[in-house]
């Protein structure tokens, strides 16, 4: 399945694999795939897996914060939803955090040219798994950061 999500004026083509839409279908309560562009010492790709239920890889939110989240993610397919955002690390660490590390959202004033042009989701191994870049992006180098629940071989 694809289909096009609008994120500051610009559209993102998203892409499911059979598996990752029959999951989509699949989900009692909804899912939020946040597609971060996270800025630290580098600038990094991240993708964030939300849901108010405990599930392999994804991180349980309470109701409150998991509320505060869907008004700003767009409805993708079944329960999932898809939401853009930029983060800055409030320092400059040498290595990468295990678990949420301690980011803000900042405002950019030209958010649409961060906006990925592609996003691509796959479901296997019982968990999502994403990867997304920008038109002149090489697909298939599998760069993007996932962030679990727990610690994965997939990272």
């Amino acid at each position: 399945m694809q289909q096009q999500l609008i994120f500051h004026n610009k559209p993102m083509t998203i892409t499911l694999s059979a598996a990752a839409e029959r999951q989509a279908q699949q989900l009692s309560v909804p899912l939020i795939i946040e597609v971060q562009v996270y800025f630290s010492c580098l600038l990094g790709k991240r993708i964030a897996y939300y849901s108010t239920e405990q599930q392999p890889g994804i991180w349980q939110l309470d109701d409150g914060a998991f509320a505060a989240l869907l008004p700003q993610a767009q409805k993708l397919s079944g329960a999932v939803y898809v939401r853009f955002n930029t983060v800055m690390t409030k320092a400059c660490p040498v290595s990468d955090y295990a678990g949420p590390p301690p980011v803000t959202d900042f405002e950019i004033k030209n958010q649409a040219a961060y906006v990925p042009s592609w996003l691509k989701l796959d479901f296997k191994q019982q968990q999502w798994q994403g990867e997304f870049g920008w038109n002149a992006s090489k697909q298939g180098q599998a760069n993007t950061k996932q962030l679990r629940a727990a610690p994965t071989a997939n990272g």
